[in-house]
């Protein structure tokens, strides 16, 4: 069985339930502009994930995000393929790691609406009347001190980018945190984006730091490959150009008459 589409067509949630309704086994790839990702599927449910390095559920949780870009599917024998995710537990389930995954689209789409990112400076709200006993419910709220980054603050915690995602969201969401508006003078090396380019840069990835990074990447490396077509173009007429002056020379003295120095 093959099969093939557009994220923003079928989306993702709705594509792992699609393959898990059939039964299917095989191989799904999708892509973002130049990122990749893969999925063995056995008997309908995702068996390994590999997102960019990401691997195992992980990796599978990203892949909600993704509100673009394309898939296919292949069926074929896995054979004895490498399992990354597995569910043999009673909380691992298909139905719970679906949930999950929407949960985690949803935080993340909170936090989009908000404007808050890893880089934000978040404060604490809290009380101090109830401190304590809210520090307990959410640890990293203590490190909150509307200066370093919330990214840097939570960085020592080892959390998943899926669990911080959601640690935040719930901090706003609840009112014990909310971010620090600072107004910041543009710097020499900023630019303002035309909206036709943004939304350009946004077909490839919804983070459009991410998206102008992997253009420079891909202009440079076209750059490259012209620089080598002109040098190599260069070798060529410079090869063409000296046969030509020895043809001429050889030429000249065939025609030469005897005794004769050309």
């Amino acid at each position: 069985m093959q099969l093939s589409g557009e994220l923003t067509k079928v989306s993702f949630p709705n594509l792992l339930q699609l393959v898990r309704s059939g039964g299917l086994t095989g191989r799904l790839s999708l892509s973002q502009g130049a990122r990749m990702a893969l999925i063995l599927v056995k008997g309908g449910l995702p068996y390994h994930v590999d997102m960019e390095g990401l691997i195992g559920r992980e990796g599978l949780y990203e892949l909600f995000l993704w509100q673009s870009g394309t898939f296919s599917f292949s069926e074929e024998d896995l054979g004895a393929a490498y399992e990354s995710v597995s569910f043999d537990g009673p909380e691992e389930t298909f139905d719970r790691l679906l949930k999950e995954g929407l949960n985690y689209l949803e935080d993340q789409q909170l936090l989009k609406n908000m404007g808050v990112d890893f880089d934000s400076v978040l404060v604490s709200k809290v009380s101090s009347g109830k401190y304590d006993e809210v520090i307990k419910i959410h640890p990293g709220l203590d490190r909150l001190d509307g200066i370093r980054s919330v990214g840097d603050a939570m960085a020592s915690l080892d959390l998943t980018r899926r669990e911080l995602v959601h640690t935040i969201a719930s901090w706003l969401s609840e009112g014990f945190a909310e971010p620090v508006h600072q107004t910041v003078a543009m710097h020499h090396n900023q630019v303002m984006l035309p909206d036709w380019v943004v939304a350009r840069l946004k077909q490839d990835s919804d983070d459009l730091s991410s998206a102008i990074v992997e253009m420079v990447i891909w202009v440079d490396r076209v750059k490259c490959w012209m620089y080598q077509a002109d040098a190599d173009l260069e070798r060529i007429l410079e090869e063409a150009r000296k046969n030509a002056r020895d043809r001429k020379s050889q030429m000249g003295q065939a025609a030469a008459p005897p005794g004769q120095i050309i």
